[in-house]
């Protein structure tokens, strides 16, 4: 969530297991729920709509499914609803390291920098699964966008320290950020990976192409040869010897 960015970076960071309260059919409600979410993933909003609100019906205090109303929304563009819905799963939900991620995610997408930090900080100290290290990666994007680079940097080095897997996701979030043509933010990020994680042709590819947007001929030679030594089967060696950047 750099600029339009609603984490996640921000990716629906709940399970759909858990903790449901005052169902009817936890089953129908489970199933429903995860329809949702699929169709959600996939962009399909009206059947994901469809089939959260069945799962409202008959799980209306289950705070996973008000955490997916309201990424529904987010994903709708209606923040005021979509807000009012993280509330409600607050409220239900109060001490969810996933909730806490996603409502501050959804804070530093409309600009509410220090109360999205707020929510990252409080879901650092829950007990779920990869809470901590969510929330340190979130933060690092929020302080990115919000323009404060050296505690973005600290914050995502945190996060990968943490989680070795983040590298994958903040290499996603810096090729995001080289098309836009965001170069400092493309810069902070692909140095946090590089610096903490082996190379791969994916990385390595893409400082070829941030040299070639920079017109920096020797960085392109440089990791190009790299590129030739180290991964000579890769499609991103193939793109290279086709001067595909």
């Amino acid at each position: 969530m750099l600029k339009g960015l609603r984490y996640a970076v921000f990716t629906l960071l709940f399970l759909v297991s858990g903790c449901v309260t005052e169902t009817k059919n936890p089953a129908a409600a489970q199933t429903r729920l995860q329809l949702g979410l699929i169709y959600l993933a996939q962009g399909e909003l009206d059947a994901a709509q469809r089939n959260l609100q069945r799962a409202q019906l008959i799980a209306p205090k289950d705070y996973r499914v008000q955490l997916a109303l309201a990424r529904l929304h987010q994903a709708q563009k209606e923040d005021d609803t979509a807000q009012r819905h993280y509330l409600v799963a607050l409220q239900l939900a109060p001490f969810n390291g996933y909730v806490l991620n996603n409502y501050g995610a959804f804070l530093c997408g409309l600009g509410q920098y220090d109360a999205a930090q707020q929510q990252f900080i409080l879901a650092g100290r829950q007990p779920e699964k990869g809470a901590k290290a969510d929330s340190l990666e979130n933060a690092g994007y929020c302080y990115l966008k919000a323009g404060e680079q050296g505690l973005a940097r600290e914050m995502l080095v945190q996060a990968i320290k943490l989680d070795r897997k983040k590298g994958r996701s903040m290499l996603a979030a810096a090729e995001k950020q080289f098309g836009k043509e965001t170069r400092v933010e493309t810069r902070i990020l692909l140095d946090v990976y590089k610096h903490h994680l082996p190379a791969s042709a994916a990385s390595v590819w893409l400082e070829i192409r941030f040299a070639a947007q920079g017109d920096d001929v020797d960085d392109v030679a440089r990791h190009g040869e790299y590129l030739a030594r180290n991964f000579p089967q890769s499609i991103q060696y193939q793109h290279f010897l086709a001067n595909e950047y």
